[in-house]
């Protein structure tokens, strides 16, 4: 197994484990068998994150799993890439839009599904304690609107 680090922004660093972005063979990954760890710096403390395949630091395709507390959000941002979005567990609150705001969202249950293309402005609140898969093309960048919602860049983290 390999171990890669995700600069997801302003120099916050995580650690990423898989056993190669393109295998010769397929590759089974249980999810009993999931190694989660605290999400990366971009990301409010308290979710963690899995991954399932690839690389999100490199080019080409990659697939993880956060898994949040009810409560938990992710602020207005937008991806340079396209973000594919599975919910396993839970359930979480999507929006678009340049702030948080629950006139425009969504709920998305346990087998909803959204593409999210490049660009978009997005947020997702966990409505209770939930886990979404993540499949996108590397290297993975979140590009916060507000850049006091970045945890990266604030000065204790």
């Amino acid at each position: 197994m390999r171990t890669f680090a995700l600069q997801i922004s302003a120099g916050a660093f995580f650690a990423f484990s898989s056993s190669g972005a393109v295998a010769e063979s397929a590759s089974v990954v249980l999810a009993n068998g999931l190694v989660w760890k605290a999400a990366p710096g971009a990301f409010q403390r308290g979710a963690e994150v899995a991954t399932l395949f690839g690389d999100p630091t490199k080019a080409g395709p990659f697939v993880i799993r956060l898994r949040a507390p009810g409560g938990y959000q992710i602020a207005a941002h937008s991806h340079e890439d396209m973000e594919l979005l599975t919910v396993i567990s839970g359930a979480f609150r999507f929006g678009q839009g340049k702030q948080i705001d629950p006139g425009v969202e969504k709920f998305v249950h346990a087998g909803d599904f959204v593409a999210i293309p490049p660009g978009v402005e997005h947020w997702l609140v966990a409505n209770e304690d939930a886990v979404v898969q993540v499949n996108g093309v590397g290297p993975m960048k979140i590009n916060y609107l507000d850049p006091r919602d970045d945890p990266a860049a604030a000065p204790t983290r």
